[in-house]
């Protein structure tokens, strides 16, 4: 076997597994391959998943094997703060590490990241819903694993949730918004701490639940699900956003079920494999509130989701609509026959 077809060879071992564990670069780093020269075969580059090319490599079935020299991620030189806490309103999650890069998705102040290699300023990240990202080091706060567990559970106070507000400072000048998701640790009457350590008092208006009273106030029930996803109407279209400031169509179901108890992948393909498939049945007759419905726009891969109302009526992020709107999958407005036409699954991820 020539060098040529042994590296294409390993390639496709490792697409195959790629594709039997479902995984992409959204959520898992495989910039890996076969080498050959004088010294022999050896397989270099970096990856989260050193099982998987421990497998690709096992499978070529060579004598002798090829000598793995793949960096698992983490990379070393990270060292021991391994975590960061968004200390930012909101954090961009870019595709490159670049400014000029596609935004992806939004990490929300307060949570925490996984932290695996560092360019430039720009740190590779992966967030709580596994999806790996660049985001620049300005947004984020570092430290070991057990500082952002503490933080977390509220070490010092109590671990509260954001539903949108303002914090005031001494002066009753504002210093932070916090936007639907965003953490905080209660220290006290009216009394929020950020990541960062800064300390101040809820506008009027502002609202937050404590996290662990979250599933008493959200349920994971249909018709709780729709009272939250309707609190966001008319919130704008926004590709990568995942707030009621701007949220596209994964990024508005994933944050309304995460109030919920129900972690979601990020992306509406990735969503579609969650839960229980379901027969939508006559005139959408088999679909309960609070289920999702897929929609692709050309062949089946899924491009939309949105939540089901129950029956044919649907509240999702859709640019046709410029934002968070309510559509009925019955309807005569362009949207909704265009939705119609390109439904392709529906799914239940709430317990019965």
């Amino acid at each position: 076997m020539t060098r040529g077809d042994s590296a294409a060879r390993f390639q496709r071992e490792l697409e195959k597994l790629k594709q039997k564990y479902r995984l992409d670069p959204r959520v898992a780093i495989l910039d890996v391959a076969l080498e050959q020269d004088e010294r022999g075969r050896r397989v270099t580059g970096i990856t989260t998943h050193p099982d998987v090319v421990a497998r690709a490599i096992s499978r070529m079935r060579l004598d002798p094997a090829p000598v793995n020299q793949v960096r698992l991620l983490p990379d070393a030189d990270v060292g021991t703060d391994t975590c960061a806490l968004v200390k930012a309103a909101l954090a961009p999650v870019l595709r490159e590490p670049g400014l000029h890069s596609t935004v992806t998705s939004q990490y929300v102040l307060g949570h925490r990241l996984d932290l695996l290699r560092e360019r430039d300023r720009w740190w590779h990240v992966r967030g709580e819903d596994g999806y790996i990202g660049w985001v620049h080091q300005g947004y984020l706060m570092r430290g070991p694993t057990e500082w952002a567990v503490a933080w977390e559970r509220g070490i010092g106070g109590e671990s509260v949730v954001s539903l949108g507000g303002t914090l005031l400072d001494e002066e009753d000048r504002s210093f932070a918004r916090l936007p639907w998701g965003a953490r905080l640790v209660r220290e006290g009457a009216q009394r929020y701490r950020l990541p960062d350590g800064r300390v101040g008092r809820l506008m009027e208006g502002g609202e937050v639940v404590a996290a662990d009273r979250l599933l008493d106030r959200f349920p994971p029930r249909g018709e709780s699900v729709v009272r939250t996803a309707r609190r966001w109407l008319g919130a704008p279209y926004l590709w990568g956003g995942v707030v009621a400031t701007g949220a596209d169509c994964s990024g508005f179901v994933q944050s309304v079920y995460w109030l919920h108890g129900i972690a979601l992948p990020r992306d509406s393909d990735l969503q579609a494999h969650i839960g229980e498939a379901v027969d939508r049945g006559e005139d959408w007759s088999g679909l309960r509130t609070g289920d999702l419905l897929y929609f692709a726009e050309d062949g089946d891969r899924i491009t939309h989701v949105a939540i089901s109302t129950g029956g044919s009526g649907i509240i999702h992020s859709s640019l046709s609509n410029g934002g968070v709107a309510e559509n009925d999958l019955n309807g005569d407005a362009h949207v909704e026959r265009f939705m119609r036409e390109r439904f392709r699954s529906a799914r239940r991820v709430l317990p019965d």
